[in-house]
């Protein structure tokens, strides 16, 4: 499996996953996803509540620029959670939120 295809299966995951817990059927990758054609959706899920970027690597790896790329992404005022999910062959699947945000969900869910 090449690494686009472990990318779309990573995203196909996490997608599927997302609607699992939030009961959001509409949950999708995005059209530019997966090296795709870049179009106006921000990262590689669609989603109401989620801007979601999705990485698979082969050892440790985290890429800041990955991660202030989405943040830099998001419109002014937004009320969706950035998300960075890394999927790697040491630590499995990994999820990067800023505290705040991470904060926000549990204060939401009560």
């Amino acid at each position: 499996m090449d690494n686009r295809e472990k990318g779309k299966k990573l995203e196909e995951f996490v997608a599927e996953k997302l609607r699992e817990l939030t009961g959001d059927f509409t949950i999708r990758p995005t059209k530019a996803s997966s090296g795709g054609s870049h179009n106006t959706e921000i990262g590689d899920i669609m989603s109401k509540d989620f801007f979601v970027e999705c990485k698979n690597h082969k050892g440790k790896f985290f890429s800041k620029k990955v991660w202030q790329d989405l943040l830099n992404q998001v419109p002014l005022n937004s009320t969706k959670i950035p998300l960075y999910i890394i999927e790697n062959e040491v630590e499995g699947k990994l999820v990067c939120l800023t505290f705040a945000d991470f904060c926000r969900l549990f204060k939401e869910k009560k």
